[in-house]
């Protein structure tokens, strides 16, 4: 006995699913005109004179007696150092715990100063006064491709960072730029990642899920 074979017809929406190839989604930040490393460390540089400024015409305002006390401490180590060179002593065994404990209280107040700044100003605008003369701004970074694959009808909208992303992102700015010699590496990470970064963030932009782009752009969201 001969069985007869049977012929399977192929769906057309079967060939079509199996012939289409696979588009990758593409990330929605790299269309926007992301900033240069020049613009962002030069916009670094003049916040940081603007941080230091406000501390420093705080502290002669409300607290002229602790830069009397500052000053008298540098003078007084100097004064121990040059006794110690002089004498042919070693100068490591001076140990300036006045103007240490001055220099830590200095660091916390600029790092306080310039925490409230930066998120005042981002929070508000968008930018810190050195991004805005720069001509950058701090936007919502968008989702992870990844996620946006998943999730199709999520789209992204250029938007100001907000309140929350800039407490974070001003926090950990002023974290690492005024932490101390013991984040010397973090703060030089932080300055350099943007120049390998895909989406040249550093890293408080990866703290605070931001990017900074330039301030003259399209307010259109981009395609995803």
């Amino acid at each position: 006995m001969v069985r007869r074979a049977e012929v399977i017809e192929a769906k057309p929406w079967a060939a079509k699913e199996v012939d289409r190839p696979h588009r990758a989604l593409k990330d929605p930040a790299l269309e926007l005109p992301l900033s240069g490393w020049g613009r962002r460390f030069a916009s670094g540089l003049i916040d940081t004179v603007i941080g230091w400024a406000l501390t420093l015409g705080l502290l002669f305002i409300f607290a002229p007696s602790f830069l009397t006390h500052l000053g008298d401490s540098y003078m007084e180590y100097v004064r121990q150092l040059q006794g110690v060179i002089l004498t042919g002593g070693n100068a490591f065994s001076i140990q300036p715990t006045a103007l240490q404990y001055a220099v830590s209280t200095l660091l916390l107040a600029a790092g306080g100063v310039v925490a409230v700044y930066s998120i005042v100003f981002m929070g508000t605008w968008g930018a810190t006064i050195g991004q805005r003369l720069c001509g950058i701004t701090v936007v919502k970074a968008p989702l992870p491709v990844a996620i946006l694959e998943q999730n199709p009808q999520i789209t992204f909208k250029v938007e100001k960072p907000g309140w929350v992303r800039s407490f974070f992102k001003g926090l950990a700015w002023a974290f690492f730029s005024t932490g101390g010699s013991i984040f010397i590496l973090v703060q030089l990470v932080n300055a350099l990642l943007p120049l390998w970064h895909k989406r040249k963030q550093s890293l408080t932009d990866l703290f605070a899920n931001t990017l900074v782009i330039r301030a003259n752009h399209d307010q259109t969201s981009p395609s995803t």
